[in-house]
């Protein structure tokens, strides 16, 4: 991880990146993530803040999996995962890439409604294998379903774009600000 550049950016991010990309990308975790269903790409290799997620411990029974294989796509989610300065203590923003899905939690843009995607909900001791496997789960257990296949071969969605997924999210931090117990009855004013 000699080649990541660190200046500037502060000690508790540093420290908390740098032992999330030792584990993430050594031996034991590359076959904790093939067990776990998912697997980590590193994006950014300057400062360890963008990476590149593929779901693909998805319940094959499930709702989703048998969407995507309807859709002859084979049964994975991308996601694109971005680390604030201020993390661990500041969530992830954390984006579907592909395909292009609909209802339950995902946005027009590909943004995610999680709730420990916000400051309100976030856990700085969770880890970025555990917000995978979570953020898997909402997606096998929920209403979630394809709606488009956009770039098979790119694996690219065009509206799928980091600005409006940012957009989409500013929306669902907005809604958790509520403060109500219930996250879906804050939603239910917005529409995606």
């Amino acid at each position: 991880l000699t080649f990541a550049k660190m200046e500037g950016k502060p000690l508790k991010f540093v420290k908390r990146v740098m032992g999330e990309a030792k584990r993430l990308l050594s031996s034991q975790g590359l076959e904790d993530a093939k067990a776990g269903g998912y697997s980590f790409t590193l994006l950014d290799r300057d400062n360890l803040s963008k990476w590149s997620v593929r779901l693909n411990g998805l319940n094959k029974d499930g709702k989703l999996a048998k969407d995507l294989l309807k859709h002859k796509l084979e049964p994975s989610i991308d996601l694109e995962i971005s680390l604030p300065d201020g993390f661990p203590l500041e969530p992830p923003f954390a984006r579907v890439l592909y395909p292009q899905l609909t209802g339950g939690f995902v946005f027009a843009h590909g943004g995610i409604c999680f709730e420990p995607l916000t400051a309100k909900g976030w856990a700085p001791a969770m880890t970025l294998p555990a917000l995978a496997i979570a953020i898997q789960g909402i997606m096998d257990y929920g209403e979630v379903q394809v709606m488009g296949v956009g770039d098979r071969k790119a694996r690219k969605i065009p509206q799928y774009t980091e600005e409006g997924a940012r957009k989409d999210h500013n929306m669902i931090v907005t809604a958790h600000k509520g403060g109500e117990a219930s996250t879906y009855g804050s939603l239910k004013n917005y529409g995606s």
